[in-house]
């Protein structure tokens, strides 16, 4: 077989950028290759609930870690997409930018590439997107996109929860502003859950976005990229499939497997550290030591906290909020994004000896480091009956950064992780600072000291978290039951590994387009920022066409 364009991985980027190149150029042939199945009818991708059980199905990765020194040596295990569709058929749905200033950190790590800064991409956002209210200020946003975003007030009529007023009013307390649009310029504050269900069913890529025209193959993982050594600089030329069939590429190969799979296939195709790759008997073909280097992702800590009298029907299990609109994408109101005290970013930076440009980017007024979210539905091992409420204090920017190599079995499916969670003064600084805040919209603020008893656990050993709590009490908690919000990201990024135009360094016909290229953190959930870099990658790639 031979194609044009091989795109190894059909998930959420994969499935963006074959639609726009096929669209932009109706002539090349486009082979889209995943690894794992077309999800129907056999599984229930639509309808909110029935994605949420996904987690740990046959359409999850379910990647295991290296035990991890700084989460109590514990072995994480990371959702990631293994269907058509990716990530955006396990996902929650929640739909963000990062902050302007994440974006142009982007820029400036690419000598300027104005491309890749907040304004270069704004195009690609509003062109993903179709914004539910088209009062909506058409600078920021757009109304013709594939993917409706919708603010979950407003997507039904009698979807109110009831305790939306009293976290209002407890942010409020705080002194945490209201932030009615976050997408024109500015992240921090407390926002409306923006979410990417339309009409109570979710929107997978592979169904938002038309793959007419492409030729799709599922369940066939992709072994390594064909690399023609002889040319100079050495060629992408193909894939070989499980089963050793070769697919040529007659002019690119791209890469969208996604932050874990994608620095394996490299590695496995000779690209990357040579002695890393020469130690699991496989032949350098390029010298690339950045691949895998760079790895991170949102690391958080999820709570749970009973509720006083929860007879006034509270939370979702509830007979009062039994009607199916309250399960029409995220049971929650707002996201709040906050920044921290310039004393405690300075501290924390000194420790880690941060300086330079990248101190500066990160003391920049108003820059968001910490996500707080507040579900009403417990979303884990409590029973289903209205008394529990569900958080999460997500960091927005880590720093801390992990590791992506090749197994001692390079034909195994898993790549070796280490993910190095919370390793740098910054990240317990902030996580430590957001988790804080939680408490004290919790258990200080009047608006809601009426509502919340105190915090459930779910881990023996542990005393509930309290006002009253020190830092390391939170700090051991966060060690010991402290996930990733499943935002991979950073092994192949940007600068090292590709350059602005997606293309890795040193190598032709080769691309990279999915979250391994971020060379830093975005505040928000990646998804927007995903389908916003497909976009642009098509466009590039078509221009060269």
């Amino acid at each position: 077989m031979a194609f044009d364009y091989v795109i190894v991985g059909g998930g959420l980027a994969g499935c963006a950028l074959a639609s726009r190149l096929k669209s932009a150029k109706p002539n090349v042939s486009i082979l889209l290759v995943e690894a794992g199945q077309d999800p129907a009818p056999e599984h229930d991708t639509v309808t909110p609930l029935g994605g949420f059980a996904l987690q740990n199905s046959a359409l999850d990765w379910k990647f295991p870690t290296a035990p991890t020194p700084s989460t109590a040596g514990r072995t994480h295990t990371l959702t990631h997409g293994k269907t058509l569709g990716g990530g955006s058929v396990l996902n929650y749905g929640g739909w963000s930018r990062g902050d302007p200033p994440d974006y142009d950190v982007w820029a400036r790590i690419l000598g300027g590439d104005k491309r890749w800064s907040y304004e270069g991409l704004l195009p690609y956002f509003k062109r993903s997107e179709e914004f539910y209210d088209p009062k909506a200020s058409a600078e920021h946003h757009g109304f013709e996109g594939p993917i409706k975003v919708t603010s979950n007030n407003h997507s039904h009529e009698a979807r109110r929860y009831p305790l939306r007023e009293p976290i209002e009013k407890g942010w409020k307390e705080l002194k945490v502003e209201r932030n009615l649009d976050p997408f024109t310029g500015r992240l921090a504050g407390l926002s409306d859950f923006y979410e990417s269900w339309k009409d109570g069913k979710r929107q997978p890529s592979h169904l938002a976005y038309s793959l007419d025209g492409v030729t799709v193959k599922t369940a066939t993982p992709v072994l390594q990229v064909i690399i023609d050594d002889s040319a100079k600089p050495p060629k992408a030329v193909g894939v070989m499939l499980d089963g050793g069939e070769i697919v040529t590429a007659k002019k690119e190969v791209i890469l969208s497997a996604g932050s874990l799979q994608t620095p394996r296939l490299l590695f496995r195709s000779g690209i990357g550290d040579p002695d890393a790759i020469l130690a699991r008997g496989i032949s350098p073909r390029h010298a690339l030591p950045g691949v895998g280097q760079q790895y991170f992702d949102h690391f958080a800590l999820f709570q749970w906290f009973k509720l006083k009298n929860p007879s006034r029907g509270l939370a979702i299990g509830h007979p009062a909020l039994s009607d199916p609109v309250f399960v029409a994408g995220m049971p929650a109101d707002f996201n709040n994004n906050e920044g921290v005290p310039r004393e405690i970013l300075e501290k924390a930076l000194d420790e880690d000896g941060v300086t330079g440009a990248e101190r500066e980017a990160l003391l920049q007024p108003g820059r968001v480091f910490v996500e707080t979210l507040v579900v009403y539905h417990p979303l884990g091992p409590f029973p289903l009956d209205g008394s529990v409420l569900c958080t999460s204090v997500m960091l927005t920017l880590p720093s801390s950064r992990g590791r992506i190599s090749l197994a001692e079995d390079p034909d195994a499916p898993y790549p070796v992780i280490e993910p190095n969670y919370f390793t740098t003064a910054l990240d317990r600084a902030c996580l430590i600072y957001g988790v804080r805040r939680l408490l004290e919209l919790m258990f200080k603020t009047e608006a809601m000291k009426e509502y919340i008893e105190e915090e459930e656990l779910v881990f023996e050993g542990f005393e509930p978290l309290k006002l009253g709590s020190t830092d390391k009490d939170i700090e051991n908690r966060i060690r010991a039951v402290g996930q990733a919000h499943f935002h991979a990201a950073g092994s192949c990024p940007m600068g090292t590994v590709v350059d602005g135009d997606l293309k890795v360094k040193g190598v032709d016909g080769l691309r990279i387009c999915d979250a391994s290229i971020f060379p830093s953190p975005l505040g928000g959930h990646p998804m927007a920022s995903l389908y916003a870099i497909a976009e642009q990658a098509a466009d590039i790639i078509a221009a060269e066409a």
